[in-house]
């Protein structure tokens, strides 16, 4: 969709105008601009607000870092006002978790915020330009990024659940800086980016000065540089995805360790890098990546080997990994009496119960205490439980069984364990059901299951 050109103000800065213009075309008319009132966001909410036919709304995020942030917050309210664009300002708390500092855990906070504000139909502007992609391409070179890292920032990228357009990230600074004073803006100077203590503004201040001393050309370069990676981490991420599809199963969080061990070193880290950013999982380290390496893939076929990372890990066990979610174990001695109606919740926060297969279960309290002599007991594995199932004349071992249908050892403990009064175990999950439990559950019409 076409936005409607904008006549020439007289201004000089009719070229950033259409330049916004031509960015912007192929997305709409809806977008929320993120407006901290430093001079890169003000430009682009200005520039932005000379478009006519479009939504817009502004948001600002109140990190509460600074004496002056409430300060800060009236002053782009005021801009706002001016321009009559609704502004948003969002206060949040900014966590800091261990090894992530001041600069990480502010832009979490405020991504999470946007998140929650955006509305479904919006996209959201940032005003990040060219001087600030060499000086990301720089940070990620000095961390020792791949080909993804070292792409940079990407014009338009899809994450935390909105769409996100950098239209200026090609604009260098100096631009932005004559729009400003042309136009005579008025906009928060932030003393903390003269702070030379943290990495990106020392970079800015004290490293690429003398870049473009020697290489005047060196912001272009480096934007060229992370463009160009752009298009070839594409390249990779598309074949990588044609390999993971080849060894994955129904279950998107498994993959098949014998088609995983089917290609080179190289490409498995690919895979891997794929299959975990599909399930949207914290980015994974190198470090991780060689221990899966060194100690998942080598792993004897039935030991259970795991690797953890960002409250996610991978685990081994036959001929499978898996990813999920890191789990808080489950207490040994856990269990509580059921009557069965109601459901009941383990340790881990899940629900089980009875399922009526038509309508709701009518009389189920009685039905067990007339069936099993008083209430049910649950429970979690300790080991050594039998159970006796339809067409068996002797008791089954539940470890056994367990094994024979290929749950993972770790599922298991987490299957809650049901007892009659006497001891009888009568199920395992929804996975093990006694000939007698299950006789139960076709006589009242119910099926016992989780999440109900």
């Amino acid at each position: 969709m076409e936005l409607v050109d904008t006549a020439a103000d007289g201004s000089g800065n009719d070229a950033l105008l259409k330049h916004l213009q031509a960015e912007l075309s192929p997305y709409g008319k809806k977008f929320l601009c993120a407006f901290s009132g430093g001079l890169d966001s003000h430009v682009l909410l200005h520039a932005m607000a000379k478009i006519p036919s479009l939504g817009l709304r502004a948001i600002h995020i109140h990190h509460g870092l600074h004496h002056d942030a409430d300060t800060w917050a009236r002053h782009c309210q005021k801009i706002c006002d001016a321009l009559k664009i609704d502004l948003t300002t969002i206060r949040v708390n900014v966590a800091f978790n261990a090894g992530e500092g001041t600069e990480a855990s502010a832009r979490r906070a405020r991504y999470q915020a946007i998140a929650e504000n955006i509305q479904a139909d919006e996209v959201l502007l940032t005003a990040h330009h060219l001087q600030d992609q060499s000086e990301t391409l720089l940070l990620r070179l000095l961390r020792g990024s791949g080909s993804h890292g070292l792409a940079a920032m990407r014009a338009n990228t899809f994450a935390n659940g909105f769409q996100q357009l950098r239209p200026l990230l090609s604009v260098p600074k100096p631009d932005l800086q004559h729009y400003a004073e042309s136009e005579n803006l008025d906009w928060i100077e932030d003393p903390s980016n003269a702070k030379t203590d943290f990495d990106r503004n020392y970079l800015r201040h004290e490293i690429m000065p003398l870049l473009e001393k020697r290489w005047q050309q060196a912001a272009d370069n480096f934007s060229r540089s992370a463009a160009l990676l752009a298009e070839e981490h594409e390249c990779l991420r598309e074949q990588s995805a044609i390999f993971l599809a080849q060894i994955q199963g129904i279950d998107a969080h498994s993959i098949r360790l014998s088609g995983l061990l089917g290609y080179s070193k190289a490409w498995r880290a690919q895979i891997l890098r794929a299959w975990t950013q599909s399930l949207n999982t914290p980015p994974m380290p190198a470090n991780i990546l060689q221990a899966i390496e060194h100690t998942v893939l080598t792993a004897k076929p039935d030991a259970v080997a795991i690797v953890q990372w960002s409250g996610m890990e991978i685990s081994r066990w036959r001929d499978g990994l898996y990813c999920k979610p890191l789990q808080k174990d489950m207490p040994d001695e856990w269990q509580r009496d059921w009557d069965g109606t109601s459901t009941f919740t383990l340790p881990d926060g899940e629900h089980w119960g009875f399922e009526a297969l038509h309508g709701n279960p009518v009389g189920i309290a009685n039905a067990i205490q007339n069936n099993f002599g008083g209430n049910l007991l649950i429970a979690l594995r300790q080991g050594g439980e039998k159970i006796l199932l339809e067409n068996r004349e002797h008791h089954s071992i539940v470890k056994k069984c367990l094994q024979e249908l290929g749950i993972p050892p770790w599922e298991r403990t987490r299957l809650p364990l049901v007892f009659s009064k006497s001891g009888e175990c009568l199920a395992v999950g929804d996975v093990l059901l006694s000939a007698r439990f299950k006789a139960f559950c076709e006589n009242n019409a119910v099926r016992f299951s989780h999440n109900v």
